[in-house]
């Protein structure tokens, strides 16, 4: 054969393989791509240096790295059940995500999407996980017929609204550390069963009264001053703390199901309203500014007491709890803690503890007389 007809042979060849999909791997998901073997947007992903403030690495390739990942031509398998492009520099949804009827769960964490789009169609998806973007509005879930979780934590959202076409489905919400002012726009989700919104900008309870599916509730570090307009049959776990509450009053009357409440660091004075909290077996209430334990009396099946960092003085005061299933306790930081019988008259008065602040006791006695 000729040198040219050689040439010309190997320039076939060439192009076949041009022409051939390739396969590549983008997260945990290996991928059909029609990128030719020199194309730059690999090399891109190979020459980082540093890091930005989201954990994200630069490189000299970033132009060529953004043409190939904010849209690239991928082509998913369409009977893929899971994809996975956590941390790929993505600033939109990929255009093959489209249309994939038999996707469950689709993760597109830590990227820098802007907006929720182009998931039409997506009659199986289950799971749809937006953690850490840049998505400040919830929108274009209109083709997610059938989801059922949605994480759009660490975003810009300033305003929970457009879920309403997931009101027959959607069972679990995430929105941590978001711009959120107000909670609204839920009433129509009547099965959800865990609302996560801590970190944001909320000032009060309000607009739950619709979810009576609800079982988990977190609305920590927030700007909450009140604990009402909880009237929440089915909540098993109240999240509350970080907030500015100073009174309990009557606000978890409407709670008759709850096992864990957890009011740690507000400014809470006293110990009350628990009487309708006949099932709570963890009760947290460290870092405030309690003086007395009381009111404990109706709380039989309680397991966790965390009254650490208080203001706690009057060893006498461990009478009012009667729950003789307590296994553990937390007293750590309060001036009776100074007394140098401390350990010996805490378990005098609570034999059934397992556990005092960090103190484990397994199978050991401690010696009380």
């Amino acid at each position: 054969m000729s040198s040219s007809g050689k040439a010309k042979k190997a320039d076939q060849e060439q192009d076949e393989r041009t022409r051939q999909p390739r396969i590549q791997v983008f997260g945990s998901v290996r991928v059909a791509t029609n990128r030719a073997p020199h194309d730059d947007g690999a090399e891109a992903h190979n020459h980082s240096h540093g890091n930005d403030a989201h954990g994200h690495s630069h490189s000299h390739g970033a132009k060529d790295r953004k043409d190939n990942t904010v849209d690239p031509d991928l082509k998913f398998a369409p009977n893929i059940p899971e994809i996975d492009l956590t941390n790929e520099r993505l600033r939109l949804v990929p255009r093959a995500i489209s249309g994939l009827e038999k996707l469950q769960k689709l993760t597109l964490r830590t990227n820098a999407i802007t907006q929720i789009s182009r998931l039409e169609n997506m009659k199986s998806l289950l799971d749809l996980d937006l953690y850490g973007n840049n998505i400040e509005k919830i929108e274009g879930l209109q083709g997610c017929t059938a989801l059922t979780s949605l994480d759009l934590s660490f975003n810009q959202i300033r305003k929970i609204e457009n879920l309403e076409c997931l009101s027959s489905t959607l069972t679990h919400l995430y929105l941590i550390q978001n711009k959120v002012t107000e909670l609204s726009n839920l009433s129509s989700l009547t099965n959800l069963k865990l609302l996560e919104l801590g970190s944001n900008r909320l000032r009060k309870i309000e607009n739950l009264s619709q979810l009576q599916n609800l079982e988990e509730l977190y609305i920590g570090r927030n700007k909450i001053t009140e604990l009402k307009n909880l009237e929440l049959k089915s909540l098993k776990k109240l999240s509350m703390q970080s907030n500015r509450i100073v009174q309990i009053g009557n606000g978890l009357k409407g709670l008759p199901n709850l096992e864990e409440l957890y009011l740690s660091h507000n400014g809470i004075q006293k110990m009350e309203g628990f009487d309708a909290l006949t099932k709570l077996r963890v009760l947290d209430l460290g870092g405030n500014q309690i003086k007395r334990i009381e009111n404990l009396e109706n709380l039989a099946s309680l397991d966790e007491l965390w009254l650490n960092n208080n203001f706690i003085s009057d060893f006498k005061d461990l009478k009012q709890i009667k729950a003789k299933s307590l296994k553990t306790i937390y007293l750590e930081q309060n001036p009776l803690a100074k007394d140098p019988e401390y350990e010996k008259k805490i378990m005098e008065a609570l034999p059934s503890l397992t556990q005092l602040d960090a103190d484990v006791y397994e199978d050991v006695e401690v010696e009380i007389n």
